[in-house]
């Protein structure tokens, strides 16, 4: 999203376009603007759909500051890595190398949450907890005269009752203008120790089969909460003891970035002294960047990075475990139209990964609870936590189905202007 504002440009948001790997590409070869023109970036999280594209407008030209919390500033130092290395392995695929990504981190200014930050003389903003994943933030924008127009955007919002996250802490006061997604605005999650029982089951039983359970992951942040399930259930003794194998080509501690910033975890204080809990090390077992990807001889959890399947680990696993019975794979993210893991979810009998036609014969959970995205009625009640009134709001992320609940939402919230935008159209204040 672009704002135009006090005389500035800036961009909200940098995110890639993900799912049908030659549809996604060809999307993301074409910036839609002059990165030259753009004064500053807002970074609401690390995941690639949002700030996946960061390092290609440095790479053509941008030279402003990008804002974002330290703890996206870090995790994105991590996931656009992943993304310049897993690009620069597809032919013709490369959208920036690490040298884009390394100038990129050196253009972050990281800023806590709760802090204004004056990008003009009328034109200020400030981060809230989004409760998401690390780092994870809506976005208070004020423009006008004494900030007369105030701007929400929400970012991801996170579920309520994680046992790593702080809630969402939306600021309340009237909204001018709102702009919300929710990819899972039409789902009903389980309750987390429902969505435990459930786990523990499909964990279960692909270990009485002899098989590995693939589990495509978007980033380091949404695995978190599941990876603290897994342990917490073999903790419990719920399931067998299990190796999770983090297949990455950047090879970072889970619990080490939480321990660095204990300001997102709702228990912070234990960063420095507890070796359990959010930042148990257990059953996690790290691949090497340039290391094997051999499956191991016994049942194992393997989580590998590319959410829907398409690219990166995920891609390579689901390619030789996805037509063996034995098998599960587990789908946590919002999986995009035309994407590996959304052909899964349809129950295809066949899908094609790297070029491939492959018969898929394992078996296929979607475990959205895990996703770290709010659903339906959570997210009403984030809108209602605003407070209001809200007098204008545009949902600008899901499918069809998604995007349509939250406008029923909004509109059942008594938010009377409610718009889904579509790409290039602009609005006025």
């Amino acid at each position: 999203m672009l704002l135009e504002a006090a005389g500035a440009r800036v961009l909200i948001d940098a995110g890639l376009f993900e799912g049908n790997p030659a549809a996604s590409l060809e999307k993301n070869r074409e910036l839609p603007l002059d990165p030259q023109r753009i004064d500053a970036v807002l970074l609401s999280q690390a995941s690639l759909s949002y700030a996946g594209r960061a390092p290609q407008l440095v790479k053509h030209g941008f030279t402003g500051p990008i804002y974002a919390t330290p703890g996206t500033r870090d995790l994105a130092a991590i996931v656009l890595a992943e993304a310049a290395i897993d690009f620069g392995a597809r032919d013709g695929g490369a959208l920036y190398g690490l040298a884009d990504v390394l100038t990129t981190q050196q253009r972050i200014v990281g800023q806590p949450y709760a802090r204004a930050v004056h990008l003009r003389r009328n034109l200020v903003f400030e981060f809230a907890d989004a409760g998401h994943i690390l780092g994870s933030s809506s976005i208070e924008l004020r423009t006008g005269e004494g900030g007369s127009h105030r701007v929400i955007y929400s970012g991801c919002i996170g579920r309520p009752g994680s046992s790593i996250f702080r809630t969402a802490e939306p600021r309340a006061g009237e909204v001018d203008t709102l702009i919300v997604g929710s990819p899972f605005a039409h789902a009903s999650h389980l309750m987390f120790a429902n969505a435990q029982q459930r786990l523990a089951k499909i964990i279960n039983e692909t270990v009485a089969r002899g098989g590995h359970l693939i589990v495509p992951a978007a980033s380091l942040g949404p695995m978190q909460e599941f990876v603290r399930t897994v342990q917490s259930l073999w903790r419990r003794g719920l399931i067998a003891e299990l190796p999770i194998l983090i297949d990455t080509t950047t090879p970072v501690s889970l619990p080490t970035l939480l321990r660095v910033h204990p300001e997102v975890v709702s228990a912070g204080a234990l960063a420095y002294g507890d070796d359990g809990g959010v930042f148990d090390e257990a059953l996690l077992r790290y691949a090497a960047s340039t290391g094997p990807r051999e499956l191991p001889d016994t049942p194992s959890m393997i989580i590998a990075t590319g959410h829907t399947g398409d690219a990166g680990r995920a891609a390579l696993h689901l390619k030789r475990c996805v037509g063996d019975a034995r098998n599960s794979v587990l789908l946590l993210s919002f999986q995009e139209e035309g994407s590996v893991g959304h052909e899964l979810l349809a129950g295809a009998d066949t899908v094609t990964i790297g070029g491939e036609r492959i018969a898929r014969n394992a078996t296929v959970h979607e475990m959205p609870g895990f996703s770290g995205h709010a659903d339906g009625e959570e997210m009403r009640a984030w809108v209602r936590a605003l407070g209001g009134p809200i007098r204008r709001a545009f949902v600008v992320h899901g499918d069809d189905l998604s995007v349509a609940m939250m406008v029923t939402i909004l509109r059942e919230e008594g938010v009377r202007d409610v718009i889904v935008p579509r790409e290039g159209e602009s609005f006025p204040f």
